[in-house]
């Protein structure tokens, strides 16, 4: 019953996006534009690496990421809402991007796939964190870094999606100290964590295990 409640509240939350997808760039200012280059930069992405936006919705991160990788590098742009995506693919990005339709819980990637994985103004719609977080740690290289990020703080999306109501409601990001379990039971070590008016922003590294 509880597989069935769950799976129920995901098509929910994507038929939410969905319904969302033709405005979502209207909501998009330049100072969170400003701010998600900032944080882009900070994180010093090689030229080569491979990305995943994983929530990218209408690809409102697509232009930084593309200028960090470079020609040789990839980025894979994931979402489960299809609108979301069918807007992103509308602004005509060409490789190193490509676009799947895909559940953070189910992953359809390999293994050791990617360098980074970004979550902008995601991580709290994802229906089972602890199982969208091991899943995000199967697919990212030994030393590579999950980034989650906002361009507000946490109390002022808390309050956001509480304010919205409906599926949202209870998308919440965590406190401190409930991160700090997933992030570690998943695999990550935390390296950053901000919590500003203007900005959230959270940097794990991928540990790697060694035999003894």
């Amino acid at each position: 019953m509880a597989t069935n409640s769950t799976n129920k509240l995901d098509k929910q939350r994507q038929q939410y996006f969905d319904q969302l997808a033709l405005k979502w760039d209207s909501e998009v200012t330049l100072k969170s534009v400003e701010c998600l280059g900032n944080i882009v930069n900070e994180l010093n992405i090689q030229s080569g690496s491979r990305v995943l936006d994983i929530g990218s919705g209408t690809g409102i991160l697509l232009p930084l990421l593309v200028k960090a990788v470079g020609n040789e590098g990839r980025i894979v742009a994931l979402d489960f809402s299809a609108k979301m995506l069918y807007q992103a693919k509308a602004k005509g990005f060409l490789p190193p991007v490509a676009f799947i339709q895909a559940d953070v819980a189910a992953l359809p990637l390999p293994n050791q796939f990617a360098d980074l994985a970004l979550c902008y103004s995601a991580f709290p719609h994802f229906g089972d964190k602890p199982k969208a977080l091991k899943e995000i740690a199967r697919v990212i290289k030994g030393n590579g870094r999950l980034v989650i990020c906002h361009t507000a703080s946490r109390n002022t999306i808390n309050h956001l999606h509480k304010s919205i109501g409906g599926i949202v409601n209870t998308d919440l990001l965590p406190d401190e100290s409930q991160l700090r379990e997933l992030i570690k039971h998943a695999g990550f070590t935390i390296t950053c964590l901000e919590d500003a008016p203007d900005r959230y922003l959270v940097i794990a590294k991928k540990v790697i295990k060694t035999p003894y």
